[in-house]
């Protein structure tokens, strides 16, 4: 967990750009096309997965936010609770999408990027993507058992986010809300943005509408394309596995130490009887 020390060490930057397109609508590449433009620190949910503390503050957003969470406080969270969530980065990607009318309400002079695709398309991915790998028996091994013991609990804030964002109490229900919940995202977004600040925008426009809008000059290399769906599932699996096998070492290691240990206390055990017995044994010559 970062301490306060560290969390002061971080940089300060003005969050310029709020990318709110949903999950799974091109997030990664419009991070790494932000990137490209020079902004300082774009946030995704993928770097997001490393730092303890800004899941533990985007559990207190979901307890700000969502009625629907059962841990729901209503207790404000302010632009200054962005700026230490997001203090590092100059623009919000990804799972900033689930706090979008909240960003847009904390930040009134960002600039707004709506990366749009067609729902159905947007809803197989998520199925396959996000629905499946985030639930099911491999995901709640490593997310309710083994994340525990580590002190790992991006998969439960992750889960917690996603429930309250669609007001369902389990992915089920997410299933049946989905595309209506998606439908709304946008007419929300574009109801509560100004047309000047907002780009609706789909990844196959590549630079020159995205330039336009930032003001920025169009790179000399192709627009990017990252995180297509099989990119996507086999870095969850790869994530997993990595996780699986760090237990399964831990856990080798605890057992070999106890059985290191058992067999010490064995040893000094038998040694202990063994001068018990010699001793009764001289005795009887005594």
């Amino acid at each position: 967990m970062a301490t306060p020390a560290s969390i002061a060490d971080r940089p300060k930057r003005e969050l310029k750009v709020l990318s709110l397109g949903m999950t799974r609508t091109g997030s990664a590449s419009i991070t790494q096309a932000l990137e490209i433009l020079g902004y300082q620190g774009v946030h995704h949910g993928i770097k997001g997965i490393s730092s303890p503390f800004e899941w533990k503050l985007s559990s207190k957003a979901c307890d700000a936010f969502f009625p629907v969470l059962p841990t729901y406080t209503g207790e404000p969270f302010t632009r200054a609770d962005f700026d230490v969530l997001f203090g590092p980065y100059e623009a919000v990607t990804d799972m900033g999408s689930f706090f979008a009318t909240q960003l847009i309400e904390a930040y009134p002079e960002a600039k707004v990027i709506l990366v749009e695709r067609d729902v159905d398309e947007w809803y197989e991915s998520m199925e396959e993507a996000i629905f499946s790998t985030t639930w099911g028996l491999r995901a709640d091994l490593v997310i309710d058992v083994l994340g525990p013991l580590y002190g790992l609990n991006g998969g439960k804030t992750i889960r917690k986010i996603m429930l309250g964002y669609y007001g369902v109490r389990n992915v089920n229900e997410m299933r049946r809300v989905a595309k209506d919940r998606y439908r709304k995202h946008y007419a929300e977004i574009r109801a509560a943005v100004p047309e000047e600040r907002l780009l609706n925008f789909r990844l196959e426009d590549g630079w020159k509408p995205l330039c336009e809008f930032l003001g920025k000059e169009v790179p000399e290399v192709p627009f990017p394309v990252k995180n297509k769906r099989e990119e996507h599932l086999q870095r969850v699996r790869q994530k997993q596995n990595m996780f699986f096998k760090h237990v399964a070492r831990s856990f080798a290691k605890k057992a070999i130490t106890y059985a290191l240990g058992a067999g010490i206390v064995g040893l000094a055990i038998w040694k202990s009887r063994s001068r018990e017995q010699w001793a009764a044994t001289l005795s009887m010559f005594r």
